[in-house]
């Protein structure tokens, strides 16, 4: 089996709980009064990110002499730092234009989902292998909201859809980055090891994310009783 097949596989088994909370979310009625909150977390997850990358770079530079798949990792994450680098400015210009304190989104502590999410990650990298960090940007980059799912979340919200420019911009770029991603994991020479890091990297992944948006739904359900 292919090593994306494989991956493929965990995500299919693991994202179930994800998806249902996902859905429950965007439908909720008080969705709209945590969406701002959301859009906290979105900017925190992108911007960790970048420093998920440097330091997946980093590391991988470290053990390329002794390790192939660090070696081939090395000049990917030198073009996807480089592809993602400003998207969370992006994302920072549509929260100004919904009106959000921006200056107080970036002054205040990412939430503890959020932590958890990208200190997990972290560590794996530092102390286990890069190719951990795979696993959350081919996860990620291959389940962006579509665009009918953005505009739906806008109507639902009350604001027009061209606020959430960054989420229709990742819409049509991340369809590109989803395939190299496919294709770098099929070309790397993965070990078992390797591999089942890569496992367990992406269904921490998916579970993160679900808790991170179970409390997002406890909020929005507390809303709608006060």
């Amino acid at each position: 089996m292919r090593a994306s097949e494989a991956l493929n596989a965990v995500i299919r088994r693991e994202r179930v709980w994800l998806d249902l909370a996902v859905l429950r979310l965007y439908s909720h009625p008080g969705f709209p009064s945590v969406f701002t909150e959301f859009l906290v977390q979105v900017y925190h997850g992108m911007h960790t990110a970048a420093a998920l990358m440097e330091a997946a770079r980093t590391r991988s530079a470290d053990l390329a002499s002794t390790c192939p798949v660090a070696a081939r990792l090395v000049p990917y994450w030198d073009d996807h730092i480089r592809e993602e680098a400003g998207h969370d400015e992006w994302l920072l210009a549509d929260m100004r234009r919904l009106g959000m304190d921006v200056d107080g989104v970036l002054s205040a502590p990412p939430s503890p989902e959020v932590a958890e999410l990208m200190g997990t990650l972290h560590f794996w990298i530092l102390h286990t292998h890069p190719v951990a960090a795979i696993g959350y940007f081919y996860f990620v980059e291959r389940n962006v909201a579509n665009v009918k799912t953005i505009d739906h979340m806008a109507r639902v919200v009350g604001i027009p859809p061209t606020a959430l420019e960054t989420f229709r911009r990742h819409a049509t770029i991340d369809i590109a980055h989803g395939r190299e991603l496919e294709e770098l994991v099929d070309s790397l020479p993965l070990t078992t090891a390797h591999r089942d890091l890569l496992a367990v990297s992406t269904a921490t992944v998916i579970h993160q994310l679900g808790r991170r948006t179970e409390e997002l739904l406890l909020r929005a359900e507390q809303s709608t009783v006060s």
